[in-house]
C-alpha cells in the first residue's frame, strides 16, 4: 500500500486558471439538416477539412449568403469567455425563410480558438473542458462531443504539456429544435477550459445530478436508493470506490455501496480515466427527523491503478453538504428507484385523495417537454391532486431524454413498476390506493405530448385515456430534415434509412389508437409546436375510426406553447374526471354492448346476422417496441422494418337459444408469428369471456375451439413459414435461439437498451499502438454520451479482462447486458469468440479489410457498425474500421441521440465527412435469420 501523491505542490495549481480563447476565427454558416452532422456532412471537407484551413481571404461556397459565398472572420469573446451572438452581415435570413421555412435557420459552421499552456514544475497539467451547446469539438486533433443541451454535468479531463500552444475547432450547429427560431439567429457558445483545482484531481464529484430521495413525515424515505455521479479525473489509471461513510448528519443514517453487476470482473465499482459513472448507494434511516432539510456529507474511499500496474494507491475524499427535503402525502414528492439497466432515477409522484375500492386506482402518467425537469415547480403545478388516481411524473432519465422514446419510453415503465410492486417503496400505501399498472392515462405537454402520442399508440392495450398537448407529430415534420446529403443519395438508400426511424413516426401508427378516448390540447398561437401537428393527428384518428367525432381537439384563441392551466382547466379536468372516476373505459362499453345485444335480441335479429363488437387494424414498423392492441401481440415480421398490419374485425353470433359464440377475422401483412395476452390478461381488454370464442379465422385459415385453448391457455403463438401461406400453432419457443425476436430486433439504437450497464469491450491484440488508444477515445466517447444524454453507467473494460489462457470466456455467465465491441475478430478476441459462436454475414481479414455479402471493403477511410446476437435476449454492436481514419469515422454514428438514422448495420466511406448519408457505402437491416437481404440491405 502507498499513500497517493496526486500531484506536485505546484501553486499554478491553486488558481482556477481559465485558459479560454480571446479571440476566434470564424467560418460559415454552411446549410445542414437536423441532426445530418452525425454522418460528417460538413462542406469544408470536400476542400481539405477545416482543421487543415487556414485564416485567409479565401470565400467558401454556401447557399444561404448573398453571391453564394461565405467568408473567413474574427470575433472576441465577451468578458466571461463566452462567444456571440455572432453576426452574419451577408445573409438575408427573413428572404430565405421564404421558401423553407424553419429548416432554413438549421446552420452550421466553425469556430478556431488557441490557448496555451503556462510553464510549470511538472511535464503535463491536468485540463478540464466541456463546450456547450455544439457538436463536436477539437483539441489538436483528438475529437470531443460537446454538451448539446448546456447539462453542464459532464468534463473531460486531458493531460497537457506546458509552455505549448493548442488549437480548439468547434463545430457549431444552429439546431433549431434547442435554440429556437429567433431572426437573425442569435448564435453563441461556451466552454470550459480550466486547470484542475486541487479538490478535484483523483475524482470529481458532480453535484448538478446527484439523485436523493424524498423524506417522507419524517420517517421513511421515498425510496431506498440515491446516487452520485463522479468522474475520474488521473490521466491514465482507474479509479476504485471501496467503501462509503455518512458524516455530518443530525441523525443516524446509513449508506452501503451497492456493487454493479460486472464486479467480479472490475474488482469492485471502477472508473477507467476520464470517465462518469453514477454510483448506487442504499440509505437506511435508522430514526426520524421532522426538519425541513435533512444534511448529510460522505465520506469515500477511494484506491486506484493503471491497467497493466497492480500497485494500488489510496485516499479519501469527502462531498460537500447534500440535502434530502422533508415531504407530505399531500404534496407532490420525489421516489428514487432502480431503472431498466439498475441504474438509479426518480420520478415524482402524488397521491390520490380518496380510495378507488373495491376498483384498483388508475395512474395519471404526465410527460415533461424538452429541457424540464420532473421536479420543476411550474411542472408539478400544472396537475393538481385527483380524487382516485395517482400521478406519475416521469424524468425520462434527462430534461431531454431520448424524445420518450427507448431508454426514455423504459424509464416511464420501471417507474410505473416500481410504484405497483407490492414489496416496493409504497407498500404501506397500497392497501388504501392500490395503483393498476394495466389503467394508465397518458398525458403530456411539448415533447411530452409526443411522447404521449408515441406510447398511447405503442402501447395501447395499457391506456384507459389521453390529453396530449402541444405535441409534434414526428421529429422529420417538426424540425424538416432537408438534408445536404439528398443530393448525393441514391433514393433506395434513402428508403433504408428512413425505415430506422419509422418506429417513432406517430403519425403513422394511428390505426392503433381506434376505441381510446382522447382530448388533444393546443395554444392557437402556438409557434413552437404549431397547433397543425394536433389537427393532423386528430384528423387521421377520425379518419381510422370512421367516425369524424371519435376523437377531440381543444383549441384555446389566444394562447401560445404553454399557458396557465394548460393541462387541468375544467375542459381537461371534466375530461380526466371521467376516466380517471370509473373503473375501465372497457366497462362502459361493455354495458353499451350488452344493451344492444339485449335489443336486438328481442328484436330476433341475431340468429342470421352477426354483430360486429369490434373492427381495428394494427400498425407496426418494430415489434421491439410495441406492446398490444386488443390483446393481440405481435412477435415477428416477415421482412423487418417493412410495415406490418393486421386488420381484426371481431363478431357476436347468437343462435336461436340465445347462447353466443364470438368468431375473430383476422387479415394480415407482412406478420410472420404473433399471438394473444394470457387469459387473465385479456379479460379486461375484451368485452366477451374468452370461452365464448369459437372460431378464429386468420387470412381465410380457420382455426377451432381445440386451438383455441391452445393459444389462451398454453401460451402458444401463430405463425407461418417463409414462401408459405398457411398459418400453424406452436408453443415452441427455440426459433428465439436462432432469429430475430422483440427483446433483440434492432435497429442499432436498441443497444441503449440493456438491462445492465453498457459493458464496452476494448480490443488489445492489434498491432497497431494507434488503433489502441483510438479504441480507448472511443470508449470514453460512448461512456461520456450514454451518462450525458441517457444518465447511464457503461463498464469500460479490455478483451483480456474476459478470456484465459485457452482465448475462453473466463465466466460466460458474467455478461449479462448489451456488449459495444471495439475492433474486428483481429483486434478483440471478444469480437471473435461472439462472432465464431453466431456465424456472421460480415467477414474480417487481418489487413482490416471486411466482406459484407460479395463486396469486399478494403480501401482506407472505410468503417462499419452493426448488430450481432449474444445469447437469447443480448445483443452485441461491433465497431470497426479499415485504418484509424474509418474507425474514427464510424464512431460518430454510435447512437447517442434520438432522430439519427442508422439501421442494424452501416458502412461509411472517405466521401462521408462532406457527403454525409450520400457518402455511405451501404446500409440495412439484418433478416429474421440474421442474414444479409438485398430487399432491406443496400450496398454501393
Amino acid at each position: 500500500m502507498k499513500k497517493k501523491r496526486l500531484f506536485a505542490n505546484d501553486c499554478t495549481l491553486l488558481s482556477l486558471m481559465n485558459l479560454k480563447p480571446k479571440f476566434w476565427e470564424i467560418l460559415g454558416p454552411f446549410s445542414t439538416g437536423t441532426r445530418e452532422q452525425d454522418f460528417g456532412a460538413d462542406p469544408l471537407e470536400a476542400y481539405g477539412g477545416f482543421s487543415n484551413l487556414e485564416y485567409s481571404e479565401q470565400i467558401f461556397p454556401s447557399e444561404l449568403a448573398n453571391n453564394g459565398i461565405v467568408k473567413w472572420a474574427k470575433i472576441q469573446s465577451n468578458e466571461d469567455g463566452s462567444v456571440g451572438p455572432i453576426d452574419f452581415h451577408n445573409i438575408r435570413w427573413n428572404f430565405n425563410k421564404n421558401s423553407l421555412g424553419w429548416s432554413i435557420s438549421q446552420f452550421q459552421l466553425w469556430g478556431r480558438g488557441y490557448f496555451t499552456i503556462p510553464e510549470s514544475t511538472e511535464h503535463k497539467i491536468p485540463i478540464l473542458i466541456q463546450c456547450y451547446n455544439i457538436g463536436d469539438f477539437y483539441i489538436n486533433d483528438q475529437r470531443f462531443h460537446g454538451d448539446w443541451y448546456n447539462y453542464r454535468t459532464s468534463y473531460y479531463i486531458i493531460y497537457l504539456a506546458t509552455n505549448i500552444q493548442y488549437t480548439i475547432n468547434i463545430r457549431i450547429v444552429n439546431e433549431i429544435r434547442i435554440f429556437g427560431d429567433e431572426i437573425p439567429p442569435k448564435i453563441t457558445f461556451d466552454c470550459d477550459l480550466r486547470k484542475l483545482e486541487l479538490e478535484e484531481l483523483g475524482i470529481m464529484f458532480l453535484y448538478e445530478r446527484i439523485i436523493v430521495p424524498d423524506l417522507i413525515k419524517g420517517t421513511k424515505f421515498a425510496g431506498e436508493y440515491m446516487s452520485i455521479p463522479i468522474l475520474n479525473t488521473l490521466e491514465n489509471e482507474c479509479v476504485n470506490i471501496d467503501k462509503i461513510e455518512v458524516l455530518n448528519c443530525p441523525i443516524k443514517i446509513t449508506a452501503k455501496l451497492i456493487p454493479t453487476s460486472y464486479d467480479s470482473l472490475t474488482h469492485g465499482i471502477r472508473l477507467a480515466p476520464s470517465q462518469h459513472q453514477n454510483i448506487k448507494i442504499k440509505l437506511t434511516l435508522e430514526e426520524p427527523y421532522f426538519e425541513s432539510l435533512l444534511p448529510f456529507s460522505l465520506k469515500f474511499n477511494i484506491s486506484s491503478k493503471s491497467f497493466q500496474d497492480h500497485n494500488k494507491s489510496f485516499w479519501i475524499k469527502t462531498t460537500k453538504e447534500i440535502l434530502i427535503r422533508y415531504k407530505t402525502l399531500d404534496e407532490f414528492y420525489k421516489f428514487t428507484f432502480e431503472d431498466f439497466d439498475g441504474s438509479i432515477q426518480y420520478a415524482m409522484i402524488m397521491h390520490p385523495k380518496k380510495s378507488n375500492k373495491p376498483n384498483k386506482s388508475p395512474i395519471l402518467v404526465a410527460l415533461h417537454g424538452a429541457g424540464v425537469e420532473a421536479n420543476a415547480e411550474f411542472w408539478i403545478d400544472a396537475y393538481p391532486k385527483q380524487e382516485f388516481s395517482w400521478i406519475l411524473l416521469p424524468t425520462g432519465r434527462t430534461p431531454w431524454g431520448y424524445d420518450w422514446h427507448g431508454p426514455s419510453l423504459l424509464n416511464i415503465q420501471y417507474a410505473i413498476k416500481a410504484l405497483t410492486n407490492p414489496a416496493g417503496i409504497f407498500k404501506d400505501y397500497l392497501k388504501d390506493f392500490i395503483p393498476n399498472p394495466n389503467k394508465l392515462f397518458i398525458s403530456g405537454h411539448s415533447n411530452g405530448g409526443q411522447g404521449t402520442w408515441h406510447y398511447i399508440s405503442h402501447y395501447p392495450d395499457l391506456v384507459i385515456a389521453s390529453t396530449p398537448a402541444a405535441g409534434y407529430t414526428s421529429i422529420q415534420q417538426y424540425v424538416p430534415y432537408f438534408w445536404n446529403s439528398y443530393a448525393y443519395i441514391d433514393p433506395i438508400l434513402k428508403g433504408i434509412l428512413d425505415s430506422s426511424l419509422a418506429e417513432f413516426n406517430n403519425d403513422l401508427y394511428t390505426s392503433n389508437l381506434i376505441n381510446i378516448p382522447i382530448l388533444a390540447r393546443v395554444g392557437a398561437n402556438d409557434n413552437n409546436v404549431p397547433p397543425i401537428h394536433s389537427r393532423q393527428m386528430v384528423r387521421l384518428v377520425n379518419e381510422h375510426s370512421n367516425n369524424p367525432l371519435a376523437i377531440s381537439l381543444s383549441e384555446i384563441i389566444n394562447k401560445g406553447h404553454w399557458f396557465d392551466n394548460i393541462m387541468s382547466d375544467s375542459i381537461m379536468q371534466d375530461f380526466m374526471n371521467k376516466y380517471l372516476s370509473i373503473p375501465s373505459f372497457f366497462q362502459e362499453n361493455i354495458e353499451n354492448l350488452s344493451q344492444l345485444t339485449l335489443l336486438q335480441s328481442k328484436n330476433n335479429l341475431l340468429v342470421k346476422n352477426p354483430i360486429l363488437l369490434s373492427k381495428f387494424t394494427i400498425t407496426l414498423i418494430n415489434p421491439a417496441n410495441f406492446g398490444s392492441k386488443g390483446g393481440i401481440i405481435i412477435k415477428q415480421l416477415i421482412i423487418p422494418f417493412r410495415l406490418g398490419k393486421i386488420h381484426v374485425e371481431v363478431y357476436k353470433v347468437l343462435s336461436e337459444n340465445n347462447s353466443s359464440q364470438i368468431i375473430y377475422s383476422l387479415k394480415t401483412t407482412n406478420i410472420k408469428r404473433f399471438g394473444f395476452k394470457k387469459q387473465d390478461e385479456i379479460i379486461n381488454l375484451v368485452p366477451f369471456s374468452i370461452k365464448e370464442i369459437s372460431k378464429i379465422l386468420i387470412d381465410e385459415i380457420e382455426f377451432d375451439s381445440l386451438s383455441i385453448i391452445q393459444i389462451f391457455q398454453e401460451n402458444c403463438s401463430f405463425y407461418k413459414n417463409d414462401n408459405e401461406s398457411i398459418w400453424k400453432i406452436s408453443n415452441d419457443n427455440s426459433w428465439m435461439y436462432i432469429q430475430k425476436h422483440p427483446s433483440i430486433y434492432g435497429p442499432a439504437h436498441l443497444i441503449l437498451e440493456s438491462k445492465f450497464p453498457l459493458l464496452i469491450i476494448i480490443g488489445t491484440i492489434s498491432a497497431s499502438n494507434s488503433i489502441k488508444s483510438k479504441f480507448m477515445n472511443i470508449a470514453q466517447e460512448i461512456s461520456h454520451s450514454w451518462f450525458l444524454y441517457g444518465n447511464g453507467n457503461a463498464i469500460i473494460i479490455y478483451d483480456t479482462d474476459l478470456i484465459n489462457d485457452k482465448n475462453e470466456f473466463i465466466s460466460n455467465e458474467s455478461i449479462k447486458g448489451n456488449m459495444i465491441l471495439l475492433g474486428n475478430i483481429f483486434e478483440n478476441k471478444i469480437t471473435e469468440i461472439v462472432m465464431n459462436e453466431r456465424n456472421s454475414e460480415v467477414k474480417f481479414y487481418k489487413d482490416g479489410s471486411f466482406q459484407l455479402n460479395y463486396k469486399k471493403f478494403s480501401d482506407p477511410g472505410i468503417g462499419i457498425l452493426f448488430l450481432h446476437p449474444y445469447k437469447i435476449s443480448q445483443i452485441s454492436l461491433i465497431i470497426s474500421g479499415t485504418n484509424i481514419s474509418g474507425l474514427d469515422q464510424i464512431s460518430k454514428l454510435f447512437p447517442k441521440r434520438t432522430g439519427v438514422p442508422i439501421p442494424d448495420w452501416i458502412i461509411t466511406g472517405p466521401e462521408t465527412k462532406w457527403k454525409g448519408i450520400g457518402g455511405l457505402l451501404g446500409a440495412g437491416f439484418w433478416n429474421n435469420e440474421w442474414k444479409f437481404s438485398e430487399v432491406i440491405g443496400y450496398l454501393s
